[in-house]
């Protein structure tokens, strides 16, 4: 059962695990946008400093055995008998005889006792600060005096990974660890030849509150040979003391604590980056200040607590409740920072994914819109002169981007810029100046402009953009390697984003961009119904060689889910066509755990030689349940007043929910953090959840249940409030932080007809609320019914 695992504390705001073997890691992400950690619910996971290419603090071992290791470890050695045991339970052979963890927003925390000794330790990097903050507590609950001697553990990585994997015999002669008399710390020097950014490259120093009772810097003479984590050799006698000039590389700091009777002490340990000795010793004193390490985590709190409250609700289901609250938007963040670059799926060598990032930028404006201007300024620069974009690039790192062309990427930041508007009504940000990748600069307007002109220049036969390397399904890479394939769904994201340019061009005064914006999207949706439809429901792609993807016809991949959702969310289809086609996806591709992404699977098809997909039959690209396109099928049943369908596809993928449903072993992944993917009913590890945490499914999903189920979503002009929900429901109430209003929003009944709405006491007609400049509260409320 998955509550002998865990349980949720909704008070709190965290998960708390009963015991620490879960089917796999399952990790948080502590971080204050430059400094970072990955940790899991036994101890193991990383350090990095802003790229975890090329300032990795600390070592992970990516896909090997034993599972999950190493992490920032805590040592408890018990004078009495020599027993050494940890409060995060691994890594060592000796357990807690009572455990526990949680991840919390921002933090995560370990607790466990043994023979009367309870430790906990608590884990958070506060805002402003690049350092890992391990906050160590311990209690003697026994009635004689007890000596523990508490040893805290890293090991270092090479900083560079690439070049670690490659070149470790040679670059870890090129550092070293010192002992720091300044301020009784450890300092990791990286000094390695070649470097790519030498003088960005940080120190780390690794200390605690009060003096140490020893350290070891040599991963040799701390660990001992033929050893591991498990049983280091200092932690049975003791650290040695040692520094390393060249070789491999660890922190270890030791402090003997004296515990009376019912005595409590506090150990605080900081792992952190700093320029050089010098400021690491200023930094560790400022750490080491009084009430610095409360002030610190009250902090944290706050900064949470300020960016939750841009939404909150109310509603009558426990599960969407603790999701759509706290643990999607906490996703949705840390998405953000992270695009999909590292988590225990990646090892950490992808950059910033353009598509992905835009994506994100969506679902992250309305939580923090500096930051995703700032962003959007990173993505843009990744872009042509002629309107195409790099597929992924590595700002941080300088490293090469990625120049494949897609039919997609260039087409996200109109949808991105066009939000960032909607949601703070400055339109300035459409005349930042952002240079192109090859060189010149133009204002963010002009590139928008520009990304359609590339489409234009690049369509097929059937008046259709060509696929090019593919569309946002990079599997669809087969389609158009000839260079004359096109893709159905690219003009139905087109559709998207066309109008949107169109008022944006209308802002500017630019009628002619409009007019060209509104002329070609009605050209698109021709082509859509005419090449596009298949009868029953909407093609995918027509193949270099002719072949259709997506056809009634075809043996394998008949019916795709994305051109049946974006051919709602796009209005491209008829009122028929659309119900059709969201008629097939609950007949051919939903499932007891979600929606398939394609039917049927792929094993030889368009031929034996050459499949479309080398996923295996309902992994992957090939008929799995991609929960990233099942949050445009939510959208989609919400734009055809559809609530109870909408409310099905979402509630049924909550991770909670799913991995109820599958069963925690087969599931297997967090059941806070949504999932790229969950493997097919084609599969015979059916309801495996696949690439967890780092995926468009949170930005989505938390769009499709704010702005579709719930309704409530900026447009340029004020706020719509046009729910979509199950019948049953009494309603739900919100508060929405808007422009610097905040909106008190209560739905009465259940539906998706807006019966009537009164905003501060005033009857209004439809569903939209205006922005009132200056306006600091509005009470709205909205009545909702099934309609007709």
């Amino acid at each position: 059962m998955w509550s002998d695992y865990y349980a949720f504390d909704d008070d709190a705001r965290e998960v708390r695990f009963l015991r620490p073997d879960m089917p796999q890691p399952w990790m948080n992400y502590l971080s204050n946008g430059d400094f970072h950690v990955m940790i899991s619910q036994a101890g193991g996971g990383m350090v990095w400093y802003k790229s975890p290419q090329i300032w990795r603090i600390t070592r992970y071992r990516f896909y090997n055995l034993p599972m999950d290791r190493p992490g920032p470890y805590i040592y408890l050695r018990d004078a009495e008998d020599g027993s050494v045991w940890s409060p995060s339970a691994e890594p060592c052979p000796t357990r807690p005889d009572e455990w526990s963890s949680a991840h919390g927003l921002g933090y995560t925390r370990f607790v466990g006792k043994r023979r009367d000794i309870s430790a906990s330790v608590t884990y958070f990097v506060p805002p402003g600060v690049d350092a890992l903050i391990w906050r160590v507590k311990l209690r003697n609950d026994s009635d004689r005096a007890r000596k523990i001697d508490v040893f805290a553990y890293v090991e270092f990585s090479l900083m560079e990974f690439l070049r670690e994997v490659q070149w470790q015999c040679y670059v870890k002669h090129q550092l070293t660890v010192k002992h720091d008399g300044a301020f009784d710390g450890l300092v990791y020097h990286y000094g390695a030849n070649m470097q790519l950014k030498p003088n960005e490259t940080p120190d780390v120093f690794f200390a605690a509150d009060s003096a140490l009772t020893g350290w070891d810097g040599n991963r040799d003479v701390f660990v001992g040979a033929y050893r591991s984590e498990e049983g280091p050799a200092g932690v049975e006698g003791g650290c040695k003391n040692s520094e390393l000039a060249g070789g491999d590389a660890c922190g270890a700091l030791q402090k003997a604590v004296d515990l009376a009777p019912g005595e409590e002490r506090e150990i605080v340990f900081y792992l952190g980056v700093a320029r050089d000795a010098a400021d690491a010793a200023s930094r560790v004193a400022a750490l080491r200040e009084p009430g610095a390490i409360e002030k610190h985590w009250i902090a944290l709190g706050e900064a949470w607590k300020s960016k939750l409250n841009v939404f909150q609700a109310s509603v009558p289901d426990e599960d969407a409740s603790r999701e759509l609250n706290w643990w999607n938007p906490y996703q949705v963040e840390r998405n953000f920072l992270f695009s999909r670059s590292i988590s225990y799926y990646a090892a950490g060598f992808r950059g910033v994914g353009f598509r992905d990032t835009a994506q994100d930028i969506v679902a992250m404006t309305s939580l923090d819109t500096a930051a995703t201007r700032e962003k959007i300024h990173v993505l843009l620069a990744e872009q042509w002169q002629d309107g195409h974009c790099n597929h992924t690039a590595y700002p941080v790192e300088g490293f090469p981007s990625d120049q494949r062309k897609f039919s997609d990427d260039h087409l996200w930041p109109i949808l991105t810029v066009w939000q960032w508007i909607a949601e703070t009504g400055d339109e300035s940000i459409l005349s930042d100046r952002v240079s192109y990748f090859d060189g010149g600069d133009g204002d963010v307007y002009e590139h928008l402009c520009r990304s359609i002109d590339f489409t234009k220049a690049n369509m097929g036969s059937h008046d259709l953009p060509l696929m090019l390397y593919a569309d946002w399904n990079d599997a669809m890479n087969k389609v158009g390697q000839g260079g004359v394939g096109e893709s159905v769904w690219t003009a139905m994201q087109l559709g998207v984003v066309l109008p949107k340019l169109a008022e944006i061009a209308a802002a500017r005064g630019d009628e002619v961009t409009r007019n060209d914006a509104l002329a070609f999207g009605v050209a698109l949706t021709d082509a859509v119904n005419g090449a596009g439809w298949d009868g029953g429901w909407y093609r995918r792609a027509f193949m270099d060689d002719g072949h259709i993807l997506g056809t009634h016809d075809a043996r394998q991949a008949q019916i795709f889910l994305n051109t049946q959702t974006w051919s709602v969310y796009s209005g491209m289809g008829s009122d028929e066509r659309k119900r059709l086609s969201m008629d097939a996806v609950a007949q051919y591709l939903d499932s007891p755990l979600g929606i398939k992404k394609a039917h049927p699977p792929v094993t030889d098809y368009p031929t034996p030689e050459n499949p479309l997909f080398a996923y295996l039959p309902g992994l992957g690209e090939n008929a799995s349940i991609f929960c990233h396109a099942n949050a445009w099928a939510i959208i989609a049943e919400c734009l055809l007043k559809r609530p109870e369908r909408a409310w099905k596809y979402y509630h049924q993928l909550i991770p909670h929910v799913a991995m109820q449903n599958a069963g925690i072993e087969r599931y297997m992944g967090e059941p806070y953090a949504y999932a790229s993917n969950l493997f097919g009913p084609d599969s015979e590890r059916f309801g495996l959840a696949n690439v967890t945490w780092l995926t468009g499914t949170a930005a989505w999903m938390y769009l499709a249940v704010t702005e579709y189920i719930l309704g409530i979503r900026p447009e340029w002009e004020g706020l719509r409030i046009e729910p979509c929900i199950p019948q049953e429901w009494p309603g739900f109430k919100a508060t929405r932080r808007f422009r610097g209003c905040t909106y008190t929003i209560e739905v009465v009944g259940g539906g998706a007809t807006v019966e009537s709405m009164t905003v501060d006491g005033m009857g209004l007609e439809g569903a939209f609320v205006p922005h009132v400049a200056d306006r600091e509260t509005c009470e709205v409320r909205v009545v909702v019914t099934t309609g007709a």
